[in-house]
């Protein structure tokens, strides 16, 4: 379970965002509102990322107490554990165990690359934090052009685009960067694999620090031709419309109700379907693109962000919150996967 960094009552965690009308963004429920827009020292500080010093110590076995004496610790020579120190306490944490090649990539690192995002574009600080005990942190930029098209209403549709840089300090994964979508009214995060245009890219702990910032720089230049694909995308499932007895069948393939083995899996997949239908019809934010194939598209992320289940929140609202939030910037969760193949169904049956 992936939840907040508390210690001794302080969330590791800030959001400069505060909605005019209200809603929450999925994701944003790992944040509290500072209430004015970040630079990237003020996200640090703000978020308690700053001045944890991740760094390797080499193992050794504990010492083992035998009848005929005391046999000492050995070295553990291939495995290392990484530590950092408490952003409050100051103590030294064990975060994970690591190999000889792994470096770690600092908090301050990680936002000195989403300074070149802001630099080159715009962009300012959203959200920022630590999870999982410091084994997991993620930093959220917006992104300066939203996507926009005009609904049945005349009204403006806004896709807002963000940008999320995930680091891991516990050896499980490296410093990932996606793009994603959120629309305004409704706040579904979407990263979808377009055909020319990359939504992501990951850096291994393996390089120093200097070098794997270098090279994630690079990568971010494939990330802006993402935005104007799924632009090119979105004005098109607009264009083309879709009827009741469509949307049924495109619910029940997207879910893989023809797929299920049992009658258990059917009749969770049937629910499901039925579930996304819903808002199909009665969504207060699909009124203004009712009948396309993106609204088609829009219930099926709407389901997945706020109403399809998660699991390990042990019956807490908070913590479900939570692992809801860190699903929506998780690109292999079971709400991406969903949306990613709502997506595939919806531009390739043209």
């Amino acid at each position: 379970m992936h939840e907040l960094d508390i210690t001794n009552g302080v969330a590791s965690f800030a959001d400069s965002r505060v909605r005019a009308d209200g809603r929450v963004d999925a994701w944003h429920a790992l944040g509290q509102p500072v209430g004015h827009l970040m630079t990237a020292e003020e996200v640090i500080s703000a978020a308690h990322l700053g001045n944890w010093n991740v760094r390797k110590r080499g193992l050794q076995t504990i010492p083992v107490i035998t009848e005929s004496g005391v046999i000492p610790p050995l070295p553990v020579e291939r495995d290392y554990a990484t530590l950092r120190d408490n952003p409050i306490t100051g103590e030294e944490e064990v975060l994970g165990v690591v190999g000889r090649v792994w470096q770690p990539i600092q908090n301050e690192e990680t936002a000195e690359l989403l300074n070149a995002i802001v630099d080159q574009s715009g962009a300012h600080f959203e959200t920022a934090g630590a999870l999982d005990g410091g084994r997991r942190t993620f930093i959220t930029m917006k992104l300066p052009e939203a996507i926009s098209i005009r609904g049945h209403d005349g009204t403006a549709d806004k896709t807002e685009m963000y940008f999320a840089g995930l680091n891991c300090n516990d050896g499980q994964n490296g410093l990932r960067g996606i793009v994603t979508g959120t629309r305004i009214v409704c706040g579904n995060t979407e990263t979808i694999a377009l055909r020319n245009a990359k939504a992501s890219f990951s850096i291994r702990h393996t390089l120093s620090a200097a070098t794997a910032i270098s090279a994630a720089r690079e990568a971010l230049g494939l990330t802006w031709k993402y935005v104007e694909e799924f632009e090119k995308e979105v004005q098109k499932m607009f264009a083309q419309e879709m009827s009741d007895q469509q949307m049924r069948e495109f619910a029940n393939a997207v879910v893989g109700l023809d797929e299920a083995d049992t009658d258990r899996k059917r009749t969770s997949r049937t629910e499901k379907a039925s579930n996304i239908f819903k808002l199909w019809e009665s969504s207060p934010t699909i009124t203004n693109i009712a009948g396309t194939k993106w609204a088609a598209y829009n219930s099926v992320t709407e389901y997945a962000d706020h109403f399809m289940a998660v699991r390990g929140g042990g019956g807490s609202a908070g913590s479900e919150a939570q692992l809801r939030a860190m699903r929506t910037v998780t690109t292999d969760s079971s709400s991406q996967i969903l949306k990613a193949k709502a997506f595939d169904l919806l531009t390739t049956a043209r």
